[in-house]
């Protein structure tokens, strides 16, 4: 295909593709993939409105654009979602962490805020990211981030390496706290953090594509109430938990009356 556009046109076409495909906010995605794909910011677009594409750019980009308008989630396909305010690398083998999950973290801070060097334990780790942010956050913690998916550990600690808290975190492969269960962390730790699955049978059905057809289906689906793994959970916890320690975990709404 021959390909002769300008930037206002590519971004005209980004539009129309993304509203065909009935994404909701499709201007603002078709400019955030023009940056991403083209390499520029918006700025240098619309200085640059009646310049030609480079051909390879241009491609690549339209490229992005119809994975997205396949309704494969813009995380995945731009590789990053912001997290407490840190880019972290995302992939269809964890869970796009959302703002709402932010929540945890700061519970979690506010818990261990007394403790001058708490044990947190990251349960399902996934991207990393309440791992990440609570070793960033509470200096001189020890952190474990635990997840039964090595292709996650492994993504998940790239993005500690890359925001330099690697070394405060150690990694750990396994189903949920069966790996500490009879160690020396047992009735050690100050607190635990989960986002584990927890959508229901009945809400899997009505998910958007973007998320049921994409996100492993493992991160997201606890059961026919949406509890089955978080059960499991409740049964370890007290193993490990100090005499004060906490479980802190991301439920779906009405779920409180199970836990």
């Amino acid at each position: 295909m021959s390909f002769q556009m300008t930037y206002h046109q590519l971004f005209e076409q980004a539009i129309a593709m993304l509203t065909q495909a009935g994404i909701a906010n499709a201007a603002q995605e078709a400019l955030w993939l023009l940056e991403y794909g083209l390499g520029v910011t918006r700025l240098e677009m619309l200085t640059s409105g009646q310049g030609i594409v480079p051909l390879v750019h241009g491609q690549r980009t339209l490229e992005l654009v119809a994975r997205r308008a396949e309704r494969e989630p813009l995380q995945y396909v731009i590789g990053t979602q912001e997290f407490c305010g840190r880019d972290l690398m995302v992939g269809p083998e964890v869970l796009i962490p959302r703002p709402e999950t932010e929540l945890v973290v700061e519970e979690a801070l506010a818990w261990v805020q007394a403790d001058s060097s708490p044990l947190i334990i990251d349960v399902g780790t996934g991207s990393g990211c309440l791992a990440i942010s609570l070793a960033m956050e509470k200096l001189h913690s020890t952190v474990l981030a635990i997840d039964q998916s090595l292709s996650a550990l492994y993504l998940a600690r790239r993005n500690a390496i890359r925001q330099g808290c690697d070394d405060h975190i150690h990694w750990v492969n396994g189903d949920l706290l069966t790996p500490l269960l009879s160690t020396q962390t047992e009735g050690k730790v100050t607190a635990i953090v989960a986002n584990l699955p927890y959508i229901s049978q009945a809400e899997w059905e009505f998910l958007p594509p973007d998320v049921k057809d994409f996100e492993p289906r493992q991160a997201l689906y606890g059961g026919p109430d949406g509890f089955d793994v978080y059960r499991r959970l409740f049964v370890q916890a007290p193993f490990v938990l100090s005499r004060v320690g906490v479980l802190i975990i991301e439920i779906g709404q009405g779920q409180m009356p199970l836990v």
